[in-house]
C-alpha cells in the first residue's frame, strides 16, 4: 500500500508547485496538473486506485499548496483536466456546457455549479472503473460545495474544507489500521475463524473471491487445470445467478467453493435481517446453481459483525480469511501480485486474490494482472517446495492433527518437508 501513500503525497507536492497570480498561464498549467499527474502516476503504478490517489492529492493542493502561497482557488480548472484525462470526450462535453451557459448567463460561478451537475449523471453513464466514478464524485462534491449559490457571496474558505478532508482522511486511516489488524490477526482467541492451516507442513491454499465473472474465471480455471492446481472460490450470489454454467464447471473441476454474501455488502452496518438475507440469499443461489451447499463463507473485505459471527455458527459454516493478500484488487502489476505471495507466504498460508470485483462493487474490475501472475505464483511456490489444498482440506488437516487416531500421510501422502 505504500506505493498509493507515495502517490497521494507526490500529487500534492506537483500540485503546489508553479503556481501563479492570474491570467492565462495559470489556468494553462493548473488543467495541466489535472491532466498530467493522474498520467504520470500510471506510470508508476497502473491501477484505478493510482489515478484514485493521485487525483485526490492534486485537488489538496488546490486547498493549500505546500510550497507557495495560495493565489486563489482554481480547483474547477484542475477538475476539468483530471476529468479530460478519464475522457477526453467527456471533458469536451463538460467544457462546452460551461462556455454555453457562460455566455447565456454571463456569471462565471454559476456556469460552473450548472455544469458541475452533469458530472455524476456522466460519470455513471460512461465509467464502468469504480475508480473512475469515485474521482468524478469527488469533483462533483469539491465544486458544488465551493460554488453552491447559496453561498457565493460568501464562499466557504477552501482553508476550512482541506482541514475538514485531512481530518476525514486521518479518520479513515486509522480505521484501516484497525479494520488491517482486525482482518488479519484479530482480537483474542477466534476458533471459529480460519486465518491460515496448519503450520508445520508447506502446503498452502489459493482462494479466489468474487466470481463467477464470464471473462476471468475461465482463464484462472484454465491455469488450474493446466498447472492441476485445487483452489476455492468464494462466490457472490448474485454472480452464481448470472453465470451459473462457470460455477457449475468450479465445481466439476474439483475445486471448493464457498459462500460471499448475494451482493457483496459489508456486514458490519446491516440490520440482523439483512445481514440473514445476504448470507441466505446466497447460499440459495450457490446452491441452486452447482447443487452444493457451501460451508465455508468469506465476508466482503473481510469484515463481519457480531450478528453475522453468530448465525454463520448457527448455520454451520466455518468463517475463512486470510493470512497473504495478493493486493490485486488494486489492479497492480503483475510481478508485484507475484512478489506480494512470494515475500508474504508461509507453510500454512491462506492467498487472497480476485476474479472478480472491483474497489468497491463486484463487477467490473480489471482481473487481467491476476490471470497473468497466476502462473507464476504456481511455479514459484511449488519450487520453494509448497503443494496446494483447498480451504475445506486444510481444515480437515487440522482437524486430524488435533487426533492421533490418523496419519496425515495416510491422506496426502508424503509431506513436503519445510
Amino acid at each position: 500500500m505504500y506505493q498509493f501513500v507515495i502517490i497521494a503525497i507526490s500529487s500534492y507536492i506537483l500540485g503546489s508547485i508553479f503556481t501563479l497570480k492570474n491570467g492565462c498561464r495559470k489556468y494553462t498549467i493548473e488543467f495541466a496538473k489535472g491532466l498530467l499527474v493522474p498520467l504520470v502516476s500510471g506510470f508508476y503504478v497502473h491501477s484505478g486506485l493510482s489515478y484514485l490517489m493521485a487525483s485526490v492529492g492534486v485537488l489538496a493542493a488546490q486547498s493549500r499548496p505546500a510550497f507557495s502561497k495560495n493565489n486563489g482557488y482554481t480547483g474547477e480548472i484542475v477538475s476539468l483536466g483530471i476529468v479530460f484525462f478519464m475522457s477526453p470526450v467527456f471533458g469536451m462535453a463538460l467544457a462546452l456546457m460551461f462556455f454555453v451557459i457562460k455566455k447565456i448567463t454571463g456569471n462565471y460561478d454559476q456556469a460552473v455549479f450548472v455544469s458541475s451537475l452533469m458530472i455524476p449523471v456522466m460519470a455513471f453513464k460512461i465509467f464502468s472503473s469504480d475508480s473512475y466514478i469515485i474521482i468524478s464524485l469527488i469533483i462533483f462534491a469539491n465544486l458544488v460545495i465551493q460554488f453552491w449559490p447559496l453561498f457565493l457571496s460568501k464562499r466557504i474558505k477552501s482553508a476550512v474544507l482541506y482541514d475538514m478532508a485531512v481530518g476525514i482522511g486521518v479518520l479513515g486511516f486509522l480505521i484501516l489500521l484497525y479494520f488491517n489488524k482486525y482482518v488479519y490477526r484479530g482480537f483474542g482467541a477466534q476458533t471459529d475463524i480460519i486465518r491460515h492451516g496448519p503450520e508445520q507442513i508447506k502446503y498452502v491454499a489459493l482462494t479466489f473471491d468474487d466470481g463467477p465473472d464470464p471473462l476471468y474465471t475461465p482463464k484462472i480455471l484454465d491455469i488450474l487445470k493446466e498447472k492441476n492446481v485445487p483452489a476455492t472460490f468464494f462466490l457472490i450470489g448474485k454472480n452464481a445467478e448470472a453465470y451459473p454454467e462457470i460455477a457449475k464447471r468450479i465445481v466439476a473441476e474439483g475445486h471448493s467453493i464457498g459462500n460471499h454474501t448475494y451482493s457483496h455488502k459489508s456486514l458490519i452496518p446491516l440490520s440482523a435481517k439483512n445481514t440473514y438475507k445476504e448470507i441466505k440469499n446466497a447460499e440459495a443461489a450457490i446452491e441452486e446453481a452447482t447443487g452444493i451447499r457451501p460451508t465455508l463463507f468469506r465476508p466482503p473485505r473481510g469484515v463481519y459483525s457480531g450478528y453475522a459471527r453468530k448465525l454463520l455458527k448457527e448455520e454451520r459454516y466455518t468463517l475463512v480469511l486470510w493470512d497473504v493478500s495478493t493486493e490485486d484488487w488494486a489492479e497492480l502489476a503483475p510481478k508485484k501480485i507475484v512478489a506480494n505471495v512470494i515475500n508474504r507466504v508461509k507453510p500454512g498460508s491462506i492467498i487472497l486474490l480476485h476474479d472478480s470485483g472491483d474497489l468497491l462493487t463486484f463487477r467490473g474490475g480489471n482481473r487481467n494482472s491476476t490471470v497473468k501472475a497466476l502462473p507464476e505464483i504456481i511455479d514459484k511456490l511449488r519450487d520453494e517446495g509448497y503443494e496446494f489444498l483447498t480451504v475445506d482440506q486444510m481444515i480437515f488437516i487440522s482437524e486430524l492433527m488435533e487426533t492421533e487416531e490418523y496419519s496425515l500421510e495416510d491422506y496426502l501422502g508424503p509431506i513436503p518437508a519445510q
